[in-house]
């Protein structure tokens, strides 16, 4: 018994696997969680620089970090210029 010849075709590409580390993710949830209360823009932007990093490699909670680190950096900013108007009065 003989098989009908079928020509050889590439498999197609496969998608890249998930990192199983989430070494960056977590780092950039931290640094987003200090950017609520110590110099946001320095930490809030490293978390979210992180996050995209991390995103690039395919870690699964590189969208949680840029999440934190975009709302620590805004709530962190907005919390500074509150607390600078109710210190000085401006």
């Amino acid at each position: 018994m003989s098989y009908p010849n079928y020509p050889n075709q590439p498999y197609p590409p496969q998608p890249p696997q998930p990192n199983p580390s989430n070494t960056l993710s977590i780092v950039g949830i931290v640094l987003g969680c200090v950017a609520f209360l110590f110099c946001p823009p320095l930490f809030g932007i490293a978390g979210i620089v992180c996050g995209v990093i991390a995103n690039s490699k395919g870690e699964r909670l590189a969208k949680t970090a840029i999440g934190v680190s975009a709302a620590g950096l805004i709530v962190g900013v907005i919390l500074g210029i509150v607390a600078f108007q109710g210190m000085y009065g401006v």
